[in-house]
């Protein structure tokens, strides 16, 4: 039987990954702007399992381990979650707020939603490993970008300042993260603004049409 496509190994970046699946998440990271480095550690668990994350996104105090269709355990992940997550009693004082985030980077979403696109990957998927889903967004003092909880008060995990009032997050489920293009989050943006054009106009027309009736 064939190896799967997802665990060919794969060098980007200087790097051998184990898996094209893998490259492509960095290809996705170094375009979002975040530093990472790959299976840079190996954790003894507290249940005394030994594991090895495949990337540690230094800046951000976040864990992402690639998950193809042929490896959906994430027990190893969810346990290191758990364990690195905030243990604060009061107002959170870890190096990260909210503590270390553990997540999951799946195969890029199959379906594209977005009228017109024809991104040879799809969008990115990805999901939290334990506790609250994790959603993307950009600091407006550092300009970083990074995952966090919509737990408040809403933190930079990188400079700590203040997200605003009403940051944007972005779900994967909004299929906006383009992934394995090296796109930046301006993608993201220019594709969201695309898409409420598109809602904009697909509403006057429909108003036109009931006006048409009379």
């Amino acid at each position: 039987m064939s190896e799967p496509i997802d665990a060919v190994p794969t060098t980007y970046a200087g790097t051998r990954f184990r898996s094209r699946l893998e490259a492509d998440w960095a290809v996705t990271l170094n375009g979002l702007g975040i530093s990472w480095e790959y299976e840079p550690e190996l954790i003894t668990l507290p249940s005394g399992t030994q594991y090895v994350p495949d990337f540690w996104l230094p800046e951000i105090g976040t864990w992402l381990e690639v998950k193809g269709p042929h490896t959906p355990r994430k027990e190893k992940a969810t346990e290191l979650g758990t364990a690195r997550a905030c243990q604060c009693t009061s107002a959170c004082s870890c190096r990260w707020p909210g503590g270390q985030l553990v997540l999951l980077g799946w195969p890029s979403h199959p379906s594209p939603n977005q009228p017109g696109y024809r991104g040879r990957y799809g969008h990115a998927w990805w999901a939290s490993a334990y506790g609250p889903s994790a959603y993307l967004t950009e600091c407006p003092s550092c300009a970083r970008t990074h995952w966090v909880t919509l737990r408040r008060p809403w933190r930079c995990r990188g400079c700590r300042a203040s997200l605003g009032a009403t940051p944007r997050f972005y779900s994967p489920a909004e299929q906006l993260i383009r992934f394995g293009e090296g796109a930046s989050l301006t993608s993201a943006r220019v594709d969201q603004d695309i898409r409420q054009l598109a809602e904009e106009e697909r509403l006057a027309d429909a108003g036109d049409d009931d006006a048409s009736d009379w």
